[in-house]
């Protein structure tokens, strides 16, 4: 219980306090001091272990899920391919395949999965059972993330690729300022809930807890801004500010957040301690994250947008400036980019305060947008309605046999795109034919 009665003792007289919650101790109690305050203070942090961990239980269950998603889009068992994963984790080299195999066999990737097997081979699970007993192993990862502990589950989603990162913290609502999903936030998140959770599954002292793993990129979330400081982040509180807000996302009906903020506000306060100990910053209480009707904040993109963008690999203005323009200005080259897309033949998508341009219009070799999507923009009307303009190209074509007229563009014979159907403007059904010739 040491943990517990060092905060009653005196300060050192010869030292003086260094900060509130941080100052040195003697080896006399403060006068008045009873066991019961100290039996007290055990039990508040015995309830507040309970809460985080209900807490981190529900991001986990939420991990697990996205994660097998979005990896199983690469395949059912991209966990075992290293291409599949970052080269950092993997030590794989795509351009030397051969020569990078002897620093995959040294990676953190076949640490990883030495511990996985071990899993595979121990788990008695039904379902995994099942599995084995069916189609043997390996197990498909939407098999494993059920199968990993927590901070395996951690090490697997830090060894994706940054698009993967992003794709899984879109999913938990955790974007960057340019609208796409903050894969590295996400990750320094998991990895402080994971070191929690293995403070609270061992019993450890908690309310005070100097955090080793301590949380990163805060401050892009305007509902966690106020957590960013040293003193929260050092503390138990910004872990519960973060907790509050993704358990907001994954339920926004969830009371998890009113049932930690009233065991801070009702249960610590009546053990006559400042919740500095916790880390809270002053005006803690007031903010957004707390209140009964906050309402998380939605993606900044649309469904229809979010899902028309993954579609495609996307240029930024810089980039199509240097196909479309030979000049050494940069300037120029901007300008060059705005004058196609005001002129419907180059569908640039607003994302935030940029632009974003599907690769596929842009013929590199040439120097140019590409004659038959140029045609076919303009037709669509890309420049006033560039998300339909981008949704077209990625939609089954009943005129070429239900295939994506984005397919077509760099196929052998691109004249099959003329047997597209277009309803143009003024909803005339036509074919791309009758715009190409």
């Amino acid at each position: 219980m040491s943990g517990y009665w060092y905060i009653f003792r005196e300060h050192a007289a010869d030292y003086g306090p260094i900060r509130e919650h941080d100052a040195l101790r003697g080896d006399f109690f403060v006068d008045g001091t009873t066991f019961d305050q100290v039996v007290d203070l055990y039990e508040f942090d015995r309830r507040l272990r309970l809460i985080v961990l209900d807490g981190i239980e529900r991001v986990e269950v939420a991990l697990r899920m996205r994660l097998g998603y979005v990896l199983g889009e690469t395949g059912a068992f991209a966990h075992l391919d290293p291409a599949a994963l970052e080269p950092s984790f993997t030590g794989f080299d795509e351009h030397r395949p051969i020569e990078s195999r002897s620093h995959w066999l040294g990676s953190e990737h076949v640490k990883w999965l030495s511990r996985v097997r071990a899993e595979e081979d121990r788990s008695r699970e039904d379902f995994v059972a099942h599995f084995k007993a069916r189609y043997g192993l390996p197990l498909p990862i939407w098999v494993v993330t059920e199968l990993l502990t927590f901070g395996s589950l951690v090490t697997l989603v830090r060894g994706t690729k940054r698009l993967q990162k992003n794709s899984i913290a879109e999913l938990f609502g955790v974007f960057d300022a340019d609208c796409d999903g903050d894969g590295a936030a996400l990750v320094s998140w998991i990895a402080n809930l994971a070191y929690v959770r293995n403070i609270c599954a061992h019993h450890g002292r908690l309310w005070n807890r100097n955090m080793v793993e301590q949380l990163g990129r805060l401050d892009g979330v305007p509902d966690l801004a106020h957590a960013a400081g040293p003193a929260p982040k050092s503390r138990i509180y910004s872990s519960l500010a973060v907790l509050a807000f993704l358990t907001a996302q994954l339920d926004p009906a969830s009371t998890w957040r009113r049932q930690a903020f009233e065991l801070v506000t009702v249960d610590f306060r009546k053990l006559g301690l400042p919740d500095s100990h916790l880390g809270c910053p002053k005006g803690w209480a007031a903010e957004a994250l707390w209140s009964p009707s906050y309402v998380p904040p939605a993606d900044p993109l649309s469904k229809e947008q979010r899902d028309t963008l993954r579609h495609f690999e996307c240029m930024s203005t810089a980039e199509v400036g240097l196909v479309v323009d030979t000049s050494d200005v940069p300037k120029r080259r901007a300008s060059a980019v705005r004058y196609l897309r005001s002129r419907d033949e180059l569908i640039g998508l607003r994302v935030g305060g940029t632009y974003r341009f599907p690769s596929f219009q842009l013929d590199v070799d040439g120097g140019q947008v590409h004659p038959v999507v140029r045609r076919i923009n303009v037709v669509l009307k890309a420049n006033a309605r560039p998300w339909e303009a981008a949704g077209w190209w990625i939609t089954a074509n009943p005129g070429i046999g239900g295939a994506m007229p984005v397919a077509l563009v760099r196929s052998p014979d691109a004249s099959l795109i003329a047997a597209a159907e277009i309803v143009d403007s003024t909803g005339m059904r036509t074919t791309a034919g009758a715009f190409l010739s």
